[in-house]
């Protein structure tokens, strides 16, 4: 099966939150009228974890978003079977029109990554852009990084990408479809 991916290059985030506006826009996850701020939905957030002693304090920027796991565990979860794997890409998908609302995909995601309407009762979550990407686009979020922080592929090639430009893979974040890579030493 190929896995389409998005290569997250540490060394090139700035923590910006471009791709999360992006996103926010491109799937209707706007702002509505009795949203607070930091409670509207989202399919990526951004990380930082802050090193060094003061004067010299680094901070490292990634944005984290649905992992497409190989075996995920929201399907396993589900008890409508409104989510399943597409085989031609990889990505894990949830048909709302389907979901029942149980809400149990979202306590079995590990990555904390699943949304939930309750309006109209359904979970999503990142798609890879699907409709995008059935038509040869980059997810919106690939497309508008201003940093070039964010790559889209098959996993294996971006792979191969980063090893030709001496990046290496951080194996603790990279355990599922979505690559976190930097410099060596860094």
């Amino acid at each position: 099966m190929k896995q389409l991916s998005i290569m997250v290059d540490l060394d090139r985030c700035i923590g910006c939150k471009t791709c999360i506006v992006a996103c926010r826009n491109h799937h209707g996850l706007v702002d509505h009228e009795n949203a607070m701020p930091g409670g509207m939905s989202h399919y990526i957030r951004v990380e930082s974890e802050l090193t060094g002693t003061y004067p010299d304090l680094k901070e490292d920027f990634w944005v984290v978003m649905c992992q497409h796991c190989k075996k995920p565990p929201c399907i396993k979860a589900c008890p409508s079977g409104a989510i399943a794997k597409d085989v031609q890409t990889g990505i894990v998908r949830i048909d709302k029109a389907a979901c029942t609302g149980s809400q149990k995909c979202i306590a079995k995601c590990p990555y904390g990554v699943i949304q939930f309407d309750v309006a109209g009762n359904y979970a999503h979550k990142c798609d890879l852009c699907y409709d995008r990407v059935i038509h040869g686009l980059k997810p919106v979020c690939v497309e508008v990084c201003l940093a070039d922080a964010l790559r889209f592929g098959e996993k294996e090639i971006l792979l191969m990408h980063a090893e030709a430009e001496g990046k290496v893979l951080i194996k603790k974040r990279s355990t599922q479809s979505i690559l976190y890579v930097k410099s060596p030493g860094r």
